[in-house]
């Protein structure tokens, strides 16, 4: 029996960082696939690009493994220096 209390829709984790005075994304979506399977999507880029720098997608048969990653993912890169809030004014 699946878990609904996660991913009962999509979820999506927006990470900020400056570098040099352009702000850098990283992008975390999770999905519930049709077949069960759980799919993580980690994209990041520059702010001001219209397409990504790079994509990566990973499945997982069962949710502690997502979580796992994600969470492992997310404490990676906040040590290197991303946070979930923008420290900018972007116009």
């Amino acid at each position: 029996m699946r878990s609904k209390s996660f991913l009962s829709s999509n979820t999506t984790t927006f990470l900020y960082r400056e570098v040099n005075g352009k702000v850098r994304y990283y992008k975390i979506k999770t999905y519930l696939t049709l077949f069960g399977e759980y799919l993580l999507i980690r994209e990041w880029g520059g702010i001001d690009n219209k397409n990504a720098t790079g994509q990566k997608q990973s499945y997982f048969s069962s949710l502690s493994d997502l979580k796992n990653t994600l969470n492992k993912t997310v404490h990676l890169k906040s040590q290197r220096g991303y946070s979930q809030t923008l420290n900018q004014t972007i116009s």
